[in-house]
């Protein structure tokens, strides 16, 4: 049970690390650039790198990762984030009571939406306590295999989807 929980883990963090690191190589933002680039890597010629608008959802996910910290500690609080608020919308849909979820929406309910939000986001920037009770799997396997999975997808994509300087 724990080998396929801890797959789980590494094969979603390889699949999450990979995407964002796919839809910032290029971008032209210097704060995106930090995070695909390594030490060792020449340093990136600002001029030569495309722009991008910012109104696609790339952009809205990869702020996001850097609102939370970047790097593997900002992915997971994301993805913490994103499956917590999820679980409350999931929660507001199967409420049981009225037929109509929407009909009873009022100043109440979207300032307690609003709490909860906050609340959510508090909850994804402290995502080790929130992880720490679930899953059958002991936290340091789980984070072991969370990070092996997140390095996984950084690796993959910058191996098959080099920066492009010029």
């Amino acid at each position: 049970m724990h080998l396929f929980e801890l797959s789980l883990v590494f094969i979603t963090m390889v699949l999450c690390s990979g995407l964002m690191f796919y839809f910032i190589r290029n971008h032209a933002n210097p704060d995106f650039q930090k995070l695909y680039k390594d030490d060792d890597d020449d340093e990136l010629d600002m001029d030569d790198l495309e722009s991008h608008p910012s109104s696609n959802y790339k952009d809205f996910l990869a702020n996001k990762w850097l609102s939370f910290g970047g790097g593997f500690y900002g992915l997971v609080a994301v993805l913490t984030y994103i499956i917590v608020e999820a679980q409350e919308i999931f929660d507001l849909l199967n409420m049981p009571g009225e037929g109509d979820v929407f009909s009873g929406i009022g100043i109440g309910m979207l300032v307690r939406f609003f709490i909860d939000s906050l609340m959510n986001f508090i909850t994804a920037i402290a995502w080790p306590a929130y992880w720490m009770n679930t899953g059958q799997a002991p936290f340091w396997q789980w984070f072991l295999a969370a990070y092996g999975g997140y390095v996984a997808g950084k690796t993959l994509v910058k191996t098959y989807y080099p920066f492009k300087n010029g």
